[in-house]
């Protein structure tokens, strides 16, 4: 069993493709490449985060592509995911629906997000940041990394390859960096 993230699928979502300039038509051949591009790399008993963005589609139509697609599916909530419960989801096919979850990997520990944080539970002792959202477009803090289809070419990703990644975090340097906000002067 291996342990995949992904997000910002949006199957269905025709306007994502001229947002993200995405090289498709349009959404039926999103839809396609995605599922491809997902059971190219996931084997029916792998695990699958997926880190919000889904898709906007209907609960019926969520539940047939969520059969299509190879893991065990579990979904930390997006801006975009309709919610119509934890139990309507498990019934369509997600083995948990989460805001945010914090997990280990292969001894690594994570914590998962749709969106990026500045600061996550864990930070200073190693945690490493795993969100979606800002589609590529946010360069990512030390110790964190965006998952979502954008930034790993629709496939979904690895620890190992994450780490590969991930600029790392120095707690003495980011200590030294850091700069005291300060409003107004105590009296």
């Amino acid at each position: 069993m291996r342990t995949f993230f992904t997000s910002d699928s949006h199957f269905g979502h025709d306007n994502i493709i001229r947002h993200c300039k995405r090289p498709f038509q349009d959404g039926a051949q999103m839809d396609r490449a995605l599922m491809d591009a997902w059971n190219s790399v996931v084997s029916p008993g792998d695990v699958v985060y997926h880190l919000g963005d889904f898709s906007l589609r209907p609960a019926a139509v969520i539940s047939d592509l969520l059969k299509k697609l190879h893991g065990i599916k579990h979904l930390i909530v997006g801006n975009h995911d309709r919610v119509d419960g934890v139990n309507g989801f498990r019934l369509q096919g997600w083995a948990s629906m989460r805001e945010m979850a914090k997990i280990s990997v292969d001894g690594q520990s994570v914590f998962l997000c749709h969106y990026p944080m500045r600061e996550w539970p864990g930070m200073w002792q190693g945690t490493v940041h795993l969100y979606g959202h800002v589609h590529g477009n946010l360069q990512p803090m030390p110790g964190s990394m965006e998952v979502s289809a954008d930034v790993w070419g629709g496939k979904p990703v690895q620890m190992t390859d994450i780490l590969n990644a991930v600029m790392p975090f120095d707690a003495e340097s980011e200590k030294q960096q850091r700069r005291s906000l300060r409003l107004r002067d105590w009296d």
